[in-house]
C-alpha cells in the first residue's frame, strides 16, 4: 500500500536527482563532495522557500511585544480566571491581527521536507549498499543513481548511514568507526547551532513580559537536548541538512533581526528594549541590532560670559552735591 507521503518522497527525490546531474559534471557522478552538495543545496532552496514566513515570525513576535503592556493587563485582571483571560487575549490577538502561531509555521512546514530526505536516504541505505539488487526502484531512483548515492561519503561517511546504522559501513566500503566519530561531532554542531539559533532568535527579537518568553525560554534548551537525543538515528545526510538549515537561519536572522527596529514595551524603539530581552543577552541594541552603544552625550550649555560695568559716576572730590538733572524734568 502506498504511503500517505509517496508523493513527497518523490518530489525530494527529483530535486536531488535534479541538482545532482546539475554539478555532475563538475565534481563526478559518483562523487561525495556532489551528493553531498546535492542535500546541501536541497536546504537551500527549502530555506529561500520559507523566507516569507520568516519575516511574518518576526513581525509576530515584534507585535506581541507591541502588546505586552495590555496583556500584563489582562494578566492581572483575570488572573483568577483562566478561561475569560483566553478569550480577552485572544480578541486582542483578532483586533490587532496577530497570530502567535506564525512563529512555529517556518519550523512546522520543514519538518515535512526533514521527515521525507529521512525517509529517501532510509530508502538508499536499504537497496544501495553491495550485495542488495532492485530492478525498479522507487520515488524516481535508477539503479545505477541508487548504488551512487548509496556509495557516495562524506567525510569519509555514506550519505544514508548514521552512527546507529553503522554496523553496516562494510557494505558501502567504509568503516564503522569513521561513521560512528564524523556522525557524533555532526550530531554535536547540529545541537549547538539549534542552541545558537533559538539563543539569537530570543536576545535580539523579544522583550520582558511577552507572554510567549517562557515557551521560548523552554524552546531554548528543549530543542537541542531532543535533537541530541534523537540525532543518533539520523543519517549523514539529515545532519548536513540540519545543520546547512541552522547555519543558514544564523546569518538570516542577524541580517533580518538588524534590518527591523526593535520594538519595546508599548511600541517604543530604541536601544533599550533589548535590555529587558530574553536569552541572556548582553547590553541593549538600537534599531539596526548594534549592541552595547550608550545614547550620546547632551551638549554642553553655552558658556557664561561675565562682563565687567564701567562705573561712569564722577569721583569724590568732583561732587558739587547736587544730583543732576535728568532730561524733561523741572527744576
Amino acid at each position: 500500500m502506498p504511503h500517505l507521503l509517496n508523493w513527497l518522497y518523490v518530489v525530494v527525490t527529483k530535486v536531488i536527482l535534479a541538482i545532482h546531474s546539475a554539478i555532475a559534471p563538475v565534481f563526478g557522478k559518483n562523487s561525495g563532495v556532489t551528493w553531498g552538495l546535492s542535500v546541501f543545496l536541497l536546504t537551500i532552496i527549502v530555506r529561500l522557500l520559507l523566507f516569507p514566513l520568516f519575516v511574518k515570525q518576526i513581525k509576530s513576535q515584534r507585535a506581541m511585544n507591541e502588546l505586552s503592556p495590555k496583556l500584563k493587563e489582562l494578566q492581572k485582571k483575570h488572573k483568577n480566571d483562566r478561561e475569560r483571560l483566553g478569550a480577552e487575549t485572544m480578541a486582542l490577538y483578532k483586533e490587532h491581527g496577530v497570530n502567535p502561531l506564525v512563529g512555529c509555521l517556518p519550523l512546522l512546514l520543514q519538518s515535512p521536507v526533514f521527515y521525507a530526505l529521512f525517509r529517501v536516504l532510509h530508502y538508499i541505505a536499504t537497496y544501495g549498499g553491495n550485495g542488495v539488487s532492485v530492478s525498479h526502484p522507487a520515488y524516481g531512483w535508477t539503479p545505477d543513481l541508487l548504488k551512487s548515492a548509496g556509495h557516495a561519503r562524506v567525510f569519509g561517511v555514506p550519505l544514508a548511514l548514521g552512527f546507529k546504522t553503522a554496523s553496516r559501513a562494510p557494505q558501502f566500503h567504509a568503516s564503522p568507526g569513521t561513521v560512528k566519530v564524523v556522525t557524533i561531532i555532526a550530531i554535536l554542531v547540529m545541537t549547538a547551532t539549534t542552541f545558537l539559533t533559538q539563543r539569537q532568535l530570543m536576545a535580539r527579537n523579544s522583550v520582558a513580559g511577552n507572554p510567549m518568553a517562557q515557551q521560548q525560554k523552554i524552546l531554548l534548551y528543549v530543542m537541542p537536548l531532543m535533537f541530541l537525543v534523537i540525532g543518533v538515528n539520523f543519517q549523514m545526510g539529515v545532519l548536513i541538512y540540519w545543520v546547512t538549515s541552522n547555519l543558514w537561519s544564523l546569518g538570516q536572522q542577524h541580517f533580518v533581526i538588524r534590518s527591523m527596529p526593535v520594538v519595546a514595551d508599548g511600541g517604543a524603539t530604541g536601544g533599550s528594549s533589548a535590555r529587558g530581552s530574553g536569552g541572556g543577552g548582553s547590553g541593549g541594541s538600537d534599531g539596526g541590532g548594534r549592541r552595547g552603544e550608550k545614547n550620546p552625550p547632551a551638549p554642553a550649555p553655552p558658556p557664561v560670559v561675565v562682563r565687567r560695568v564701567q562705573n561712569t559716576r564722577p569721583p569724590k572730590n568732583k561732587r558739587d552735591g547736587r544730583r543732576p538733572q535728568r532730561p524733561g524734568s523741572p527744576r
